[in-house]
């Protein structure tokens, strides 16, 4: 089941809200402490997000990843606490070769295809971010049921956001304030936003994308591959922004705040900054959780940039499969490493269209890079928009 199902409105959507503001209602009669009410509210979203995940493809490599984060979190920071940090370090470790290994039986399950939202993707972040948190004492094991909550909150399974684990509590989870109309009517919009970016542009823009990449290369002439191109780089955005949408807007009518995830990435200035723009949370998980920054200002050094490289290649394989992945992770990083090394400072000299004109061009090359099937698919696409294309 995917956020743009019309199963997800016509079947679980609507038996979700009945039961949880049926109980918050219920609870209100009874005169149930506050906090109770919050607890019971937690728990009507665990039992959805359990059903979201157990009818979603490749599910049980998602509970397998958070269950056994769950279980290991709270043995996490009893040996932590107790100076055991060996040991707390191995079952630490355990954890995240776990998320790594379903992550990747996963995506071999689902084909490998590029740009396939599955939950498996958040989840592995969630759980990997759970057990660093703990180890690290940022986060608690004490709470079960906003741990259990944290790993599988089922709007943003589909695309993120992706949010630290020692955030939850005190900045996403906002149940204890209550729901107003506000929060919910600005949910139901921020839904209606998402659903037309992905079934109105990103479903249609996808659709000659898909034909064109689909073409022999020997009938990919130059006008097709352009539109092939930008297609699919349009394509691509309003349906990762849409999803955004999605789990915002879901999330704030179920109490639930999430972080914006895109910032107009497609009006940036600079490469650095359309990847500080795309796709925020993810970008950050990288760098709180894997130490490989993106998109930071750091001075410019060879393991800084082979991080990025590392970086980038994760990102890739979040979305894509094959070695395509590695080359689109070499050519992106490239650019942040031009950028770091003075040609950043020459660029903000550039008239603000030429800018932006450059920007536009690296990123839609960058996708096409993605997108293909194979290297000898790339060059394909490259020559035709060269004007080496069929006739």
């Amino acid at each position: 089941m995917r956020l743009d199902d019309l199963a997800f409105y016509t079947t679980f959507l609507p038996l979700a809200l009945a039961i949880f503001f049926g109980m918050r209602g219920v609870a209100a009669l009874v005169r149930a402490g506050h906090a109770t009410v919050v607890r019971l509210s937690v728990i009507v979203l665990i039992a959805a997000s359990l059903w979201f995940v157990a009818v979603a493809p490749a599910g049980r490599w998602m509970l397998v990843t958070a269950a056994t984060a769950f279980a290991l979190g709270p043995v996490i920071e009893r040996l932590r606490l107790a100076g055991q940090r060996t040991g707390a370090l191995a079952l630490l470790v355990v954890a995240i070769v776990v998320a790594a290994a379903m992550f990747a039986l996963a995506r071999w399950e689902l084909g490998g295809r590029a740009f396939v939202f599955i939950g498996i993707t958040v989840i592995c972040s969630h759980a990997i971010a759970y057990v660093i948190d703990v180890y690290r004492g940022d986060a608690t094991a004490a709470r079960p049921l906003e741990s259990v909550l944290y790993l599988m909150q089922f709007p943003a399974l589909n695309g993120g956001p992706i949010v630290r684990s020692k955030d939850f509590s005190s900045h996403h989870l906002r149940l204890n304030l209550g729901i107003s109309l506000g929060d919910f009517t600005y949910g139901v919009r921020r839904v209606v936003i998402g659903l037309v970016k992905i079934r109105l542009v990103a479903d249609v823009l996808g659709r000659p994308a898909t034909v064109i990449f689909a073409l022999p290369t020997t009938r990919l002439s130059t006008d097709a591959a352009w539109l092939g191109a930008v297609c699919f780089a349009l394509q691509i955005y309003f349906e990762f922004s849409g999803y955004a949408d999605l789990a915002i807007g879901l999330g704030r009518i179920f109490g639930l705040r999430y972080p914006e995830n895109f910032r107009r990435p497609y009006v940036a200035d600079s490469v650095r900054e359309f990847w500080r723009r795309w796709n925020i949370t993810s970008i950050m998980w990288l760098r709180d959780y894997l130490s490989l920054p993106i998109a930071g200002r750091d001075a410019p050094t060879l393991r800084l940039l082979l991080n990025i490289f590392l970086g980038f290649c994760i990102v890739g394989l979040w979305h894509g499969a094959g070695w395509t992945v590695v080359t689109w992770a070499a050519f992106s990083s490239a650019w942040l490493a031009v950028e770091a090394v003075g040609f950043g400072a020459l660029l903000e000299r550039w008239p603000r269209v030429l800018r932006h004109a450059y920007v536009l061009m690296v990123t839609l090359f960058g996708w096409l890079l993605l997108r293909a099937e194979t290297h000898a698919h790339a060059w394909a696409f490259l020559r035709a928009m060269a004007g080496h294309g069929a006739t």
